[in-house]
């Protein structure tokens, strides 16, 4: 019989910590899972680790093996295309699952389903524990750690800043067919592809919070993104000190959010206007409005960070396209 649960896994060079994540999937308190690995190629005896594991487990598949896609959101397009499990997870090589992780996360993926109906696309997601290379804890709130309110789940927040971290997190089916029907040749035009899904969701549907840490999110300097530490004094230096080069950065990735954005709206091109598409809507039409149009656009529909130092940085970067 096919598992509900279906994880998938991207990996490269993660030969140091692989084991060690994959056992701690083993050790989860619900045990009827499948995980689905793809590997970019590795060079340092992740393979072999990873075959090695598989040769011991049936619930381990590797999927794709000697074939290089050259990014996370590139490997796990691919691994959600061949996805099937009607509860999709999504892990990294390189942290440590707590054991009821999957217990907590089908509890409020099923309360949301209750509430909200199996053919609403749903992404729920969770807080982790950020820990150094010895699993050693540095913050036992990833969110706090780095200035984030996990509740701020509409779109018109996501759309302007991140909640979701992929290896904490999960969708359901609605989700993935969504997901599924798209091009994957498009996958460069997302920043992140756990960003992207949360955006689906909070388009089409809703994410939903599971209040509790429930991965060990590690930090060893090779992390594709890491966790940083806010600080409203040094946002505010930002603007004062080397402004010039980092407005420029800024407005860099300002376009990629809006690139990424655009994506999402050409997707979704074929359905009939909803609240939430006029609201995508009018996102990815603020480069071609005038600075006070954009103004106006970030206070009516409210595109703001969590921060208060961020929203000023928000509206000067507006300002600036």
């Amino acid at each position: 019989m096919q598992p509900e649960i279906e994880i998938l896994m991207a990996t490269y060079n993660g030969a140091e910590y692989i084991e060690q994540q994959i056992e701690s999937i083993q050790q989860q308190s619900v045990p009827n899972w499948k995980l689905s690995i793809s590997d970019d190629c590795s060079s340092d005896g992740t393979l072999g680790i990873l075959q090695r594991m598989a040769n011991h487990d049936t619930r381990i598949n590797i999927v794709s093996q000697g074939v290089k896609y050259g990014s996370p959101q590139a490997n796990f397009t691919f691994l959600m295309s061949q996805a099937s499990g009607q509860y999709v997870f999504l892990a990294d090589q390189d942290d440590i699952w707590h054991t009821n992780k999957l217990e907590l996360f089908m509890q409020r993926m099923h309360n949301a389903e209750a509430r909200y109906g199996k053919n609403a696309p749903i992404l729920a997601f969770s807080d982790l524990v950020v820990v150094d290379a010895n699993n050693h804890v540095i913050a036992p709130s990833f969110l706090r750690f780095i200035g984030r309110n996990p509740h701020r789940t509409q779109l018109n927040e996501l759309l302007a800043q991140n909640l979701v971290t992929g290896c904490a997190s999960a969708m359901n089916t609605a989700l993935l067919n969504v997901i599924q029907s798209w091009d994957p040749e498009n996958a460069n035009r997302m920043i992140m592809h756990d960003w992207c899904y949360a955006l689906i969701a909070a388009t089409l549907g809703h994410v939903v919070y599971v209040d509790e840490a429930t991965v060990n999110y590690r930090q060893h300097g090779d992390n594709a993104m890491g966790a940083h530490s806010y600080s409203a004094l040094k946002t505010f230096m930002s603007l004062v000190i080397h402004r010039n080069s980092i407005r420029r950065q800024r407005v860099t990735h300002m376009n990629h959010m809006l690139d990424q954005a655009t994506y999402i709206r050409d997707a979704l091109s074929d359905l009939q206007q909803t609240r939430n598409l006029i609201i995508l809507d009018q996102y990815c039409a603020l480069p071609q409005m005038t600075k006070r149009q954009r103004a106006h656009t970030l206070f009516a529909y409210e595109f703001w960070p969590n921060k208060f130092m961020d929203r000023i940085v928000q509206l000067a970067t507006i300002r600036a396209l």
